[in-house]
């Protein structure tokens, strides 16, 4: 999966390939020579940086995630089970959850 990342020096557009990204590749801009990677400065705290890491895990997976109607907690799944008629588990407070219809 790539995104564009305006630079934090000059706003230009930096192709990143957000899988290369957290595994530790540094990315430059185009126009003035910063370097963006894992190892550099971010505004992004450690909490929000894990959960980036988890939700590009998901979908690598080919997982979706629902909010639990009960908790809010991010309820993983896979697609292919929910249509089968498949009930997915909350992980916090256990509530369950499956394709009406």
């Amino acid at each position: 999966m790539s995104d564009n990342i305006p630079c934090p020096n000059c706003q230009t557009l930096i192709s990143i390939n957000t899988e290369e990204f957290l595994k530790g590749k540094s990315f430059s801009c185009s126009n003035c020579d910063v370097k963006i990677g894992m190892t550099e400065k971010t505004d992004m705290n450690q909490e929000k940086m894990d959960l980036f890491k988890k939700f590009t895990k998901i979908k690598k997976r080919k997982t979706s995630s629902l909010p639990c109607p009960d908790c809010g907690t991010a309820i993983p799944f896979l697609t292919q089970d929910l249509m089968k008629g498949n009930k997915i588990i909350c992980p916090n407070c256990k509530a369950t959850m499956a394709l009406q219809g």
